[in-house]
């Protein structure tokens, strides 16, 4: 069982890994074509909208409430088909919602905005929210998959997405900023129907799936969802919390000088790394087990689990946030510093990036201790925790953005208040957990070993950090020439 879960934890790592890449890839052509400025915000404002009801509807409170649901429900076939037919309709009707009234749903998403800017990106907007719809069935039928113990096909799926706007940008030109926009937006809607596409490929022999079939075929797919919803709309608090500090950061970004909202998009892709590599990556391995764990009364196997994933993701987030902060600048410039992306911008967005990883460990640990959280129906008290981190995080953001004086800095105050506000998250998570719990989780002995030697690491790299930008430049330079 231990080799199996760290099998899943390698092969969805390395789904997400490949996706990552080529997601670098699609943003070095993005700051190649669209800069950091009033382009690259509009397209970033349109990427937003379905992202921030997909994480919502989608990956966020759907997926924690539907597992664990899922599990418990003795007639699957009927309760997918029941989830997927209600859920789907509200999507398609949100979706032909925000193209009839893009404009007004663009204000909102970009108060900042003017009005020839709103006029330039509502269109973005309703084509982009058209992703949604076909992202939520990819989500849907990823949950049958994680079910099964399959993590590789969804988490190397989102990679299409990186790879249609790859693809587009073959068509385009830097000198028509406004031309790029569509094709990179008409590449969004695709990559979700490509995402499709290969889960229903995937799952077509799928026991799940035929037992949807069967239940459509003699009309018995009517079950109560009253605990699901239950579950669900408690994860739309926490959830949409979360997401509306980040609406909020855009939104605050926006009354920033031009280019505040895509120095947080740039340096949010790289933050997004190695969270997503590990703590996503691991989390949603972790979830099923722990569900299992603790259905079957063993709680005891299911804190040891979560023993060996605290120490090992605790060690793989600090490697990652010392690296990122000592080469924060390198980085920058070594993605983004071409074409339309200046020597200026890349240092702004490398400030930015440090701000955020300050946050790296607390937001991928308690992405861990909430899954305690949903594996006990406990999605409230995760949704209350979730809105005290968004009113502090919109508190500290307004706040610093008031202390600092130098306008090309202040959107620094959004990245580093998104950042307290995750310890805020760990903080409260822990002590739902239990504080008792966590100590007897943790080897001192090693916590003091592991100072010693990230200590020595830091020396290390400043003392040879020219050689290894060098050598990182050499294969960089090689790998995209």
């Amino acid at each position: 069982m231990k080799s199996l879960v760290f099998r899943n934890f390698i092969i969805n790592a390395l789904g997400i890994l490949f996706s990552r890449i080529l997601g670098l890839a699609r943003d070095v052509l993005i700051a190649l074509f669209l800069g950091a400025g009033l382009y690259s915000d509009i397209f970033f404002v349109a990427l937003k909208m379905p992202a921030f009801f997909r994480r919502i509807f989608a990956e966020g409170a759907f997926g924690q409430a539907f597992l664990p649901n899922f599990v418990k429900a003795k007639k699957k076939g009927a309760f997918c088909i029941s989830v997927l037919l209600q859920f789907g309709i509200v999507v398609f009707l949100l979706c032909v919602l925000v193209s009839f009234f893009s404009s007004f749903f663009t204000k909102i998403f970009a108060f900042g905005f003017d009005e020839k800017t709103i006029a330039l990106a509502s269109p973005l907007v309703a084509i982009n929210f058209w992703y949604l719809f076909f992202i939520f069935i990819v989500t849907f039928l990823g949950a049958i998959l994680n079910y099964h113990h399959k993590f590789f096909i969804t988490s190397f799926s989102a990679a299409l997405f990186n790879l249609a706007i790859v693809i587009a940008a073959f068509f385009v030109d830097k000198n028509t900023p406004e031309k790029t926009l569509y094709y990179f937006s008409y590449a969004t809607v695709l990559s979700g129907v490509a995402q499709l596409i290969l889960h229903i490929v995937v799952l077509y022999k799928n026991p799940v799936i035929k037992a949807m079939v069967l239940c459509v075929k003699l009309k018995r797919a009517k079950v109560k969802l009253g605990s699901f919803y239950s579950n669900f709309f408690h994860g739309v608090l926490g959830s949409s919390a979360t997401q509306l500090s980040s609406l909020l950061d855009t939104c605050i970004a926006s009354f920033l000088i031009s280019g505040s909202i895509s120095y947080l998009y740039y340096a949010n892709r790289v933050f997004q790394l190695p969270l997503a590599l590990f703590a996503i990556a691991l989390t949603q391995v972790s979830f099923p087990k722990i569900l299992r764990h603790l259905k079957s009364n063993q709680e005891a196997l299911a804190l040891n689990f979560m023993r060996k994933a605290l120490w090992a993701l605790s060690t793989l987030l600090l490697f990652a946030t010392i690296v990122g902060i000592v080469f924060c600048v390198e980085i920058s410039q070594l993605l983004f510093e071409r074409g339309n992306f200046t020597k200026d911008d890349s240092v702004i967005t490398a400030y930015v990036l440090s701000a955020y990883l300050i946050g790296l460990l607390p937001f991928g640990l308690q992405k861990l201790f909430s899954l305690w959280l949903y594996a006990k129906f406990k999605q409230k008290i995760a949704a209350i925790i979730a809105f005290k981190s968004l009113i502090l995080s919109v508190f500290c953001s307004v706040a610093l953005i008031f202390i600092i004086e130098d306008e090309s800095l202040k959107v620094l105050a959004v990245a580093f208040a998104s950042s307290l506000s995750a310890f805020y998250l760990l903080f409260a998570n822990i002590k739902e957990f239990g504080f008792k719990q966590l100590i007897a989780l943790i080897s001192w002995r090693m916590v003091f070993l592991m100072i010693l030697f990230l200590g020595f690491f830091t020396i290390l790299l400043f003392e040879y950090k020219q050689f290894i930008v060098d050598i990182l430049i050499g294969i960089f330079n090689e790998t995209f020439r």
